[in-house]
């Protein structure tokens, strides 16, 4: 038989203080949990699609894809990059999770680690060649923006370049000709040549 002296119960005052720290390091992990967000990049930074921040390419997705079909019926394009040719303004990439490149056979290991040649074929319907353009392309990867590749062509056709860094890329532009814009975006990697 037990008596009431043996028990071993928490005296009132301790429940209370426990229940009140346990409830100010709640309120202190919330604070800190939101201080932290708050000086982060979170929501900052920009994914940079078609040269934007996915906002502006939120609002305004069917303006972009209604320019691309009004480009695509005065002009040709062709881009070649370093030996994959893609005909046509692209990008219905951006639908697509970089993981998707994996199982692909085309547009795959469009960027080498090293030496890099990008170019931009522009031509009216009828084969006359347009040197009269103005097209930016950004090479991004995925996880970063510390190794980013931009190149501006100005009437000219051609880059070279240099990547040094694997893994998964984005190369995202717009294409200028005479006020006509188009948009592209491709997913691909890099990797080490064999």
């Amino acid at each position: 038989m037990m008596l009431k002296e043996d028990k071993k119960l928490m005296r009132k005052e301790y429940v209370y203080a426990l229940f009140i720290l346990k409830f100010f390091l709640g309120i202190g992990l919330i604070w800190w949990t939101i201080s932290m967000t708050l000086t982060s990049d979170v929501g900052k930074d920009d994914d940079n699609a078609f040269l934007s921040n996915y906002h502006d390419v939120d609002r305004d997705f069917n303006n972009i894809a209604k320019q691309n079909i009004a480009f695509e019926k005065k002009y040709n394009i062709k881009f070649i990059f370093n030996s994959e040719e893609i005909i046509g303004l692209s990008y219905q990439d951006v639908f697509l999770s970089q993981r998707a490149i994996q199982l692909r056979k085309d547009r795959k290991d469009i960027v080498n680690i090293g030496q890099n040649k990008f170019t931009v074929l522009v031509q009216t319907k009828d084969g006359k060649v347009i040197n009269n353009n103005d097209i930016e392309i950004l090479l991004t990867k995925n996880t970063t923006h510390d190794y980013d590749v931009k190149l501006h062509y100005k009437n000219e056709s051609t880059k070279e370049f240099k990547v040094d860094s694997i893994g998964y890329w984005n190369i995202t532009g717009t294409i200028n000709v005479n006020g006509d814009k188009g948009f592209f975006y491709i997913k691909t990697n890099a990797k080490k040549k064999q």
